[in-house]
């Protein structure tokens, strides 16, 4: 509903309007009237007033005057005028000063009110442009907050081959995120090992802290330059630096080693950068992919700078080249889907190398061996997995590389079926992890030594085993010696010292603190409501 306003010094002109015209068809809450600009403005500082009806001609200053101050302090109001005189200079003002409408009197009343439901209208239409402008000001603040995650989730996508590194699929998400990007630019990944934590952190403080590492690449690594930190699927952070300058290319290893310097000083990790090349955004996860092997074949060197460009071996006529240890973890994860996005990403590649023979037949014993040990490792038979002795079909498959993917994809994922119906919860590898943890409970474990028992890098054996198990390595041990000193604590009359030596607690205050942290109980307290021993 609305507010009218009219202003005119004669009574009888103000009763004819107020009282002459039937304005009930019109949404108006309250009329109101006053004699003067003086009083008008009394009404104007009581109300909020939509339309103004003045005459021009009123006591102590005209309606021009009214009007100016009108526009001031409420400009919200359309001014409609009303004046004896047709006089052209009153009617140029009032036009300057943006009034609704000139009408001369007599003004006949049909007239006046269709001319104040045109301005009541004029109001609800801009009412309405200015709910709508703060509607969508309030939704795109929401979507520039949200910008940097959307990024993020496209970055993932194209590394994790869930979206085509094509023209037709990206050039419209770069335009829509603002990525000054086309798929012909290059981009320069970097990838950023969290090797060691130097605190013990809990799976929460971890999460915490590698958002902290991952802020600080953004401003160290990319400082005044176009690009974004992600982190993929896996947990592994990347610096993508746009389109990058021969400049950027000199002075990116001296922003790494002072990254990884204030991450050891501040922010109590040792990190490691892996510097790839620039290429165009087709090839990018290639890069990527690149930076990872490089990082999980690095088991030796910590905290250090490296570059992709000083470990490239010889180039060979098939540069692509099956990665059979990740795709054994992604059997035996039951992730097919995943898996199948590998095989067709390593098929496309081969399309563009010297595939022979010996590749074929190479690639063939390897696929099945692999397959073969996972099953092995699950205690699987493979005749119950495959009756039909399918692996002998591959053999028939060698003749191209649409019949060795097809028949790959089957194959493999034929397992990694099974393996989900089985219903296993963790690999061997991490099994294996878990007995080591278990029967080493009385020393004091770090990620170092017991990757070294499986063979693998210590960031990489961190990631893999939160990811199956979704429990941090630090986290798992903390877990393993609280319930075995519970067990100690219920059933033998140890003493509480010797428990905490016994699952690798050298100082007993640490390990109170601990067992209280974790049961909200001293061991001693414990012992007595559990054990009642005195």
């Amino acid at each position: 509903m609305y507010n009218l306003l009219v202003v005119d010094d004669e009574d009888i002109a103000i009763r004819g309007i107020v009282e002459g015209i039937d304005w009930s068809s019109l949404p108006l809450a309250n009329i109101f009237t006053a004699y003067d600009a003086e009083e008008a403005r009394q009404v104007f500082r009581g109300h909020p007033i939509h339309v103004l009806i003045s005459d021009i001609d009123i006591p102590q200053e005209n309606g021009i005057a009214l009007l100016t101050w009108v526009n001031e302090t409420s400009p919200q109001t359309e001014t409609i005028f009303l004046t004896g005189h047709a006089n052209f200079n009153f009617a140029q003002q009032a036009v300057q000063l943006g009034s609704f409408d000139y009408l001369l009197k007599p003004v006949d009343h049909d007239v006046l009110k269709s001319c104040v439901e045109k301005a009541v209208e004029a109001v609800r239409r801009r009412e309405q442009d200015e709910a709508y402008l703060k509607t969508y000001a309030y939704y795109f603040d929401q979507w520039n907050r949200q910008l940097p995650l959307l990024v993020e989730r496209l970055w993932q996508d194209v590394l994790g081959l869930r979206i085509p590194a094509s023209a037709d699929k990206l050039e419209p998400l770069f335009e829509l995120y603002g990525i000054p990007l086309d798929i012909g630019k290059r981009v320069q990944p970097l990838l950023i090992s969290v090797e060691q934590w130097t605190q013990d952190w809990n799976a929460r403080d971890e999460e915490i802290m590698t958002y902290a590492l991952k802020n600080a690449a953004a401003d160290i690594l990319l400082r005044d330059r176009s690009g974004h930190v992600i982190q993929d699927a896996g947990g592994i952070l990347f610096a993508l630096l746009y389109e990058p300058s021969v400049e950027d290319e000199s002075t990116l290893e001296e922003r790494c080693t002072e990254y990884i310097r204030k991450c050891s000083e501040y922010l109590y990790a040792v990190v490691s950068c892996y510097i790839g090349e620039a290429a165009p955004v087709a090839s990018l996860r290639f890069g990527a992919q690149s930076l990872g092997e490089l990082e999980r074949s690095n088991v030796c060197q910590t905290g250090r700078v490296f570059r992709l460009s000083d470990y490239k071996r010889e180039k060979k006529s098939i540069t692509a080249q099956p990665n059979f240890q990740e795709w054994s973890a992604l059997i035996e994860q039951g992730k097919t889907c995943e898996l199948k996005r590998h095989i067709e990403d390593l098929f496309d590649r081969l399309q563009f190398g010297q595939v022979d023979h010996p590749y074929m037949v190479s690639y063939y014993f390897g696929l099945v061996h692999t397959v073969f040990q996972v099953l092995q490792r699950r205690s699987v038979p493979v005749e119950t997995v495959y009756a039909e002795e399918e692996w002998h079909s591959g053999e028939n498959a060698m003749k191209s590389l649409g019949a060795m993917k097809a028949w790959t994809i089957q194959f493999a994922a034929k397992a990694s079926d099974c393996l989900v119906k089985q219903g296993k919860d963790v690999s061997n590898t991490i099994a294996k992890v878990q007995a080591y943890i278990e029967e080493n409970l009385q020393h004091d474990l770090n990620r170092e030594e017991i990757a070294r028992h499986v063979y693998l890098n210590p960031a990489y054996l961190s990631r893999l085993f939160r990811k199956e198990t979704g429990k941090s390595l630090t986290d798992y041990m903390v877990d393993r010696r609280m319930l075995r000193s519970i067990s100690e604590l219920k059933l033998t009359n140890h003493k509480i010292s010797d428990i905490a030596i016994s699952v690798g607690y050298a100082s007993f205050s640490h390990f109170s603190k601990q067992f209280k942290r974790s049961t909200g109980m001293t061991p001693q307290d414990y012992r007595k409501k559990y054990q009642n021993v005195r």
